[in-house]
């Protein structure tokens, strides 16, 4: 793959970077320690070169200035999966009981550098890189498939059956378990180049322009037993690290249309990224990871006493993408993908031969997270008292994860839903400050049936299972059923970040 030059800022960068879990879905809740300190708000305010993250027409309001930040991130994740109920028939796919298992990787750090400078006085340019991303990591436990259904049923090891058969279980006759890696989870780190050019409109008003520059990376564990119900079997887990790049562009305007005003707004399209090559058989629409577009609207007012209070919203489109849009969608996925390759699997292909399908993982219907667009409302507060500033703030949004998509969000659990948040900055000189932010984020269990947990009667008699006690012609083909497996996914979050900001 043939990197573009700016490429080589941002791998260099991503180096450093672990990848993390956000927390408004995976996207941070700010960027640079004052908009962390103040629950996100910012896109009316130029307290430091971060600004420009949030809003490039910022940028000319912010003078010469450089800033560093360095976080400690520590997401704490879990999941939870019941048994199914009593007399519950045949099942597709369920995950072995648990109760809250416990991701590993729970620190994690993140860099981040912001650059601004005038050119004259109407104008100013300037450079940002940042990060976002997620990260799971589940060791244990075990997945069953073809639960009651002769000669399909097998236990492997792993939450999604990545592992080998279980000792002790049934045969894997029809070899679904993966064979691969028990562990379980994914890898994913966005780094954002951020050049940005700032224009001021006379004296009250300024636009800006940022080209968006983006290169990611991506590994999945644990996922191989999949790879039965996909168009490119070989490319679903367990493959070497993969990059990608790519680009879109951000667009902002900045205005003071009174002394005691700000007004801000940004919109930032979706970032088009090459397809993750190594993993075409697991994503929808063979491989592709687009970033989401955004916008932001927000005011700032600024209060007697050195004093600012500032509102901003935020709404971040994940259904723009297919990998965050589609979810697991039962009777397509059954009908159109799992059902064929079950049929051609116990009949050597004498009844279908188990060919691409736009229902199967990696296809353009293919299953993905499922999330909804999130809404996020975040208010701060600073003040200055002498050589401190002192901030705070408070972030609350939509959780992207809604229950029916609970199953796959299990190595995705974005699931909080509001920010804490508070800070300082101490000015040890006119050009140089010291600036420090916490978070916390709140659990926010989000809980709902796994829909591959049951199957149809029809389904049960083709693969020869008819005399299978419970399972009557009047049984519900789809949909939820009271004998269904519940997944519950959870999350609570910790945040610490110290920057450095010099001014010229």
């Amino acid at each position: 793959m043939k990197r573009p030059r700016w490429s080589w800022l941002a791998v260099a960068m991503m180096v450093t970077v672990t990848p993390a879990t956000a927390t408004n879905g995976y996207f941070a809740h700010g960027h640079g320690a004052s908009q962390r300190a103040m629950g996100g708000a910012g896109t009316a305010m130029a307290e430091d070169a971060f600004a420009v993250t949030g809003n490039p027409a910022a940028g000319v309001w912010v003078g010469d200035a450089l800033d560093a930040t360095f976080t400690l991130l520590v997401p704490v994740r879990d999941y939870s999966a019941t048994a199914r109920g009593e007399g519950a028939g045949p099942g597709l796919f369920t995950i072995g009981q648990v109760d809250g298992l416990r991701s590993r990787r729970e620190r994690f750090y993140v860099p981040g550098v912001a650059f601004a400078r005038r050119a004259g006085r109407a104008h100013a340019w300037g450079l940002a890189v940042y990060a976002n991303g997620l990260n799971t990591v589940y060791p244990g436990n075990a997945a069953r498939f073809a639960k009651r259904i002769p000669l399909l049923t097998a236990e492997c090891e792993g939450t999604f059956g990545g592992g080998a058969p279980v000792v002790g279980g049934p045969p894997d006759v029809a070899g679904l378990c993966g064979n691969d890696s028990p562990l379980t989870g994914v890898d994913l780190a966005q780094v954002l180049v951020v050049p940005h050019y700032s224009r001021r409109l006379g004296r009250r008003w300024s636009l800006g322009i940022s080209p968006v520059l983006a290169v990611q990376r991506f590994e999945a564990k644990g996922l191989s037993a999949f790879a039965a119900f996909s168009n490119a079997p070989g490319q679903v887990s367990d493959r070497d690290m993969e990059y990608s790049f790519g680009g879109g562009v951000r667009v902002g305007v900045f205005g003071l249309p009174v002394d005691w005003l700000a007004l801000g707004a940004s919109f930032q399209s979706r970032i088009d990224m090459q397809p993750f090559d190594a993993y075409a058989g697991l994503f929808p629409e063979q491989g592709a990871f687009d970033i989401p577009s955004t916008w932001n609207v927000g005011f700032a007012l600024l209060l007697p006493g050195r004093q600012r209070l500032a509102l901003d919203f935020q709404r971040i489109g994940y259904r723009d993408v297919p990998i965050f849009r589609n979810g697991v969608e039962p009777e397509a996925f059954v009908n159109g993908c799992l059902l064929p390759r079950l049929l051609a699997a116990q009949t050597g292909g004498l009844l279908g031969d188990g060919g691409p399908s736009r229902s199967c993982l990696g296809g353009d219907g293919g299953p993905g997270f499922g999330w909804r667009n999130v809404g996020v409302l975040k208010v701060g507060y600073q003040v200055v008292l002498g050589s401190f500033v002192l901030r705070a703030g408070y972030s609350r949004s939509d959780t992207p994860i809604v229950p029916e998509h609970v199953l796959f969000n299990i190595v995705a659990p974005g699931v909080p839903d509001e920010h804490f948040t508070a800070g300082f900055s101490f000015r040890m000189s006119s050009a140089l400050s010291v600036d420090v932010a916490a978070m916390y984020a709140p659990a926010n269990p989000v809980r709902g049936p796994n829909p591959l947990s049951h199957v149809d009667a029809g389904l049960v008699r083709i693969l020869g299972g008819a005399a299978l006690p419970g399972l009557t012609e009047g049984d519900a083909i789809y949909g939820a059923d009271p004998q269904d497996q519940e997944v519950e996914v959870d999350m609570y979050q910790l945040e610490l970040t110290v920057g450095i900001g010099y001014r010229f």
